[in-house]
């Protein structure tokens, strides 16, 4: 079953606890804090795989989570990193966020990437002696790392696409183009899931889709709508084939501007859908002309289209083969041309999404750094990423470490950091489990 659509949810492990331990050397039996750290947690690692087509199998499956990392050893042991799991998605799935923004795009076969890192272990009690502090008796506790869901969206990969209304023929005209072995039938929407086939040109390929018909309003939803024309964004040339038997009707005026209006409508679809869809290449392929016979209609059509989109019209049967040929070498060609571009990098779609936001070192850093801070009553919440994290593997019922989690946080100038934030002295402050009031 062709499945293009899931969400799932994943949980990267948890870091492993640091332990508290001590080492008594023979004969002196001198204390020394031996306490290891503690593994880090298994990240969740998305990877695409050509062999793969559907989205099918989260159907049955939606829940995925790494392995949570060791706790520290005595004897200055680290705990072992948990392992990282990795999950296989059909080459072409996009990866978006609960709020729909894009994380990901696994566009090639193998690509991946970590769409949720494993906690950081705690260090043992080893790593907090100094002068003052000779036998530290507390340990950090393992970073806990929250669960989240995430939308898997499958955009087929093709070099050029077929799109047209109901019954044009493009089931046929992709069957005998390639191997692809849609259903075909003389009713609308014989085509109820997008298909894939691989045209030969001497020794070389190329992959051509077809996606269910197309009917005015498709943008917004109508009839099968915008749900497969997201397959197309990928495409470097599309074909618009249009139902050549249209003429049969009037043989004067009707069945003619019928042909230029189809054709105007499947070009404000792909307009209002996704402007930079409406920008790429396209032909035009005037379908069934093996029903009609007067010629000399057809080729004033031809011409007429031609005129008015500036671009090369085809007169083809998906039937008896006719005009085939033509149409193969001029996509061929245009596929040819679109790649040998330098850096036309295709945007894939994305003008929708305002732009996949790209998070390097330098913004995650200033990112941790951000302090916002919430006001309820006569408390402040202090929302940090890195704040957050350090409270969080703390062990607030030691008093020891409660103390060493005071003076990091004094050397960090948090307290002024605060003030200027506007808090006041005095003020009960909140920074995750951790409560304190604001002094000097």
């Amino acid at each position: 079953m062709f499945i293009d659509e899931a969400k799932i949810n994943i949980k990267a492990g948890d870091g492993g606890n640091g332990l508290v331990s001590f080492f008594y050397s023979k004969g002196s039996r001198k204390k020394i804090a031996s306490g290891g750290n503690g593994g880090g947690g298994g990240n969740i690692i998305i990877q695409a795989a050509s062999r793969l087509n559907t989205l099918y199998g989260f159907r049955k499956k939606i829940h995925f989570k790494a392995q949570n990392g060791c706790s520290g050893m005595s004897n200055n042991k680290n705990g072992r990193d948990g392992e990282d799991l990795t999950i296989q998605v059909p080459t072409g799935t996009i990866i978006k966020d609960k709020r729909g923004e894009i994380l990901a795009d696994l566009r090639k076969d193998a690509d991946k990437t970590i769409i949720a890192m494993g906690g950081i272990g705690g260090r043992g009690n080893a790593n907090f002696t100094s002068q003052k502090r000779r036998f530290p008796s507390f340990a950090e506790k393992g970073e806990k790392v929250e669960e989240m869901w995430i939308n898997l969206e499958l955009r087929l990969i093709a070099d050029a696409a077929l799109v047209g209304f109901p019954n044009a023929g493009k089931s046929t005209l992709i069957s005998k183009i390639s191997a692809a072995r849609p259903k075909i039938a003389d009713y609308p929407f014989t085509t109820i899931v997008p298909s894939l086939g691989v045209v030969s040109v001497d020794d070389e390929t190329f992959i051509v889709a077809d996606i269910p018909g197309i009917i005015k309003d498709a943008h917004r939803g109508t009839g099968l709508g915008d749900k497969f024309l997201r397959h197309i964004l990928r495409s470097k040339v599309l074909v618009m084939v249009l139902d050549g038997q249209a003429v049969i009707i009037d043989k004067n005026t009707i069945g003619y501007i019928d042909i230029v209006r189809s054709f105007e409508i499947l070009r404000e679809e792909i307009k209002l859908y996704d402007r930079s869809l409406y920008k790429k290449d396209f032909i035009i392929a005037i379908n069934k002309i093996d029903l009609i016979s007067d010629r000399q209609v057809l080729q004033a059509l031809k011409k007429k289209l031609e005129r008015k989109s500036g671009k090369k019209a085809f007169l083809i049967s998906a039937v008896t083969g006719e005009g085939l040929n033509e149409l193969i070498w001029t996509l061929y060609k245009k596929i040819e041309e679109y790649e040998s571009k330098p850096g036309d990098e295709d945007t894939y779609g994305f003008e929708k999404q305002q732009g996949v936001k790209i998070y390097n070192i330098e913004t995650t850093r200033l990112k941790n750094e951000r302090i916002d801070i919430e006001r309820m009553g006569d408390e402040y919440i202090v929302k940090n990423k890195k704040l957050e994290r350090i409270v969080a593997m703390t062990d607030l019922d030691n008093e020891e470490a409660l103390e060493y989690l005071k003076n990091r946080l004094k050397k960090m100038e948090i307290g002024d950091r605060l003030k200027k934030l506007g808090i006041k002295e005095g003020s009960s402050v909140i920074i995750g489990d951790l409560v304190f009031e604001l002094k000097e």
